[in-house]
């Protein structure tokens, strides 16, 4: 069956105590989520007399189980078979599980893997999640981290007040590891008391670990601030900007033609479905169509092809700071303050009509678009 993270303990305590459990699957690519979901499930074997642990390394045998099938426990009738995957489970490998679980073994095997994908679609997972227990850890988006900390302040006896909670997601958020460790800390140095932001600012350094779809996200959302805050932060990690640049070109090219179907009278709903996107980006790309041009987006493709130059070489310019830029203007912020001109002598409608048309052209023109 199926359990959520946080249902976890909860389904383990309610299992039956004489008919044990064979196998676990732990998946997800959060790796705090999944290390306390398999510490829960060992605590488990533990009371259930299962005392001794076998690891078993994602290698290139498809059946280690078979030898470890072979291997007789000096210590104890049943053992906690724990298989880890770096990468995706292969068909051969799956087949092993399944034809562990249809041997009715006295072992427990607990399965370790990265984010499922086509596995959910196997016999063999099929199997496993008929037999036994599925986890699947998703990394905690912003608008919902608040409420994690709370709850696991609260499990640790700590009272934290409403800027306490915003100054930690934005210093903790991408690392739920982190965030823990800061609040197991801060119940040690509470002693009863009230946390405050004030407290949090002073006590708990900058943990924040973001990915490029997440700034991508955030930029096209309109949080300027916290898509500057990502980017500084991913900055201060060392990471090479050439994939960040990559992720964003493509939003912006795939916003830039959209927006034209758009301005030909394609209805938004018909082009996510054209381009099958998933409904919760949709959320995200309406609010970016609908604060951003043709013309914006194909300035957009323009600033990020220089700044693949600068990365490249090619162009003398601070990579970080173009960056910078262009990550306010996706968000609808404008990080250059121009002076107001004087109006011109022909009306600003027609004026402004004609400047777009040709700024577009030449824009399409310079990138080889049009």
């Amino acid at each position: 069956m199926k359990v959520y993270p946080e249902k976890l303990e909860q389904a383990l305590n309610k299992t039956d105590p004489n008919k044990r459990v064979s196998v676990y699957l732990v998946a997800g690519d959060e790796p705090w989520q999944k290390m306390e979901a398999a510490d829960q499930i060992r605590a488990h074997c533990k009371k259930q007399g299962i005392l001794e642990r076998q690891i078993i390394e994602d290698t290139n045998a498809s059946n280690p189980l078979t030898d470890q099938a072979g291997t007789m426990s000096l210590f104890a009738e049943s053992r906690l078979l724990e298989w880890r995957f770096d990468k995706s489970i292969k068909k051969a490998q799956g087949e092993a599980i399944q034809s562990f679980i249809n041997s009715q073994p006295s072992d427990v095997l607990l399965v370790i893997a990265p984010k499922l994908a086509n596995e959910k679609r196997t016999s063999w997972f099929k199997t496993l999640e008929q037999a036994g227990i599925v986890v699947e850890v998703w990394p905690i988006p912003a608008e919902r981290l608040g409420g994690w900390l709370r709850q696991r302040a609260t499990n640790l006896q700590v009272q934290l007040d409403n800027d306490a909670v915003g100054v930690l997601v934005e210093r903790c958020e991408g690392n739920l590891l982190a965030a823990h460790q800061d609040l197991q800390m801060l119940s040690l140095l509470a002693e009863g008391n009230v946390i405050t932001g004030d407290n949090i600012r002073d006590y708990v350094g900058e943990n924040a670990r973001y990915s490029t779809f997440e700034l991508g996200d955030a930029c096209l959302s309109g949080q300027a601030e916290r898509a500057l805050r990502m980017l500084a932060s991913i900055e201060a990690e060392g990471t090479y900007p050439l994939p960040i640049v990559n992720q964003l070109l493509r939003e912006c090219q795939s916003l830039a033609k959209w927006s034209e179907d758009m301005a030909k009278g394609t209805p938004m709903a018909e082009i996510f479905k054209t381009n099958r996107v998933w409904p919760k980006k949709q959320k995200i790309l309406q609010v970016a169509l609908s604060k951003g041009s043709v013309k914006k987006w194909y300035a957009m493709i323009q600033r990020l092809t220089m700044i693949d130059k600068g990365i490249k070489g090619q162009a003398d310019i601070d990579v970080w700071q173009e960056l910078s830029y262009v990550v306010c203007l996706i968000a609808g912020v404008n990080p250059f303050r121009a002076k107001k001109t004087t109006a011109p002598s022909q009306p600003a409608s027609t004026q402004t009509s004609t400047a777009a048309s040709k700024g577009l052209s030449h824009l399409k023109k310079e990138l080889g678009m049009s």
